[in-house]
């Protein structure tokens, strides 16, 4: 293999490299996207249905 098709391959191999990471990137950001709505929407939820004055007050003595 001579110089040229070498620094080609290499070339082509980071730009393959690359795609694949920022395809992984892109990825994970949506499934943490996806997560954190869930969780928003479950919070939600939770303080719909649970009387107003729960969690307010905490008792800290024994």
């Amino acid at each position: 293999m001579d110089a040229v098709s070498q620094v080609g391959a290499q070339g082509v191999s980071s730009n393959t490299q690359i795609f694949a990471l920022k395809k992984a990137m892109q990825a994970d950001a949506q499934s943490t996207l996806s997560l954190l709505q869930g969780a928003e929407q479950s919070s939600q939820q939770i303080q719909a249905s649970n009387p107003a004055h729960l969690g307010r007050n905490v008792d800290v003595r024994a």
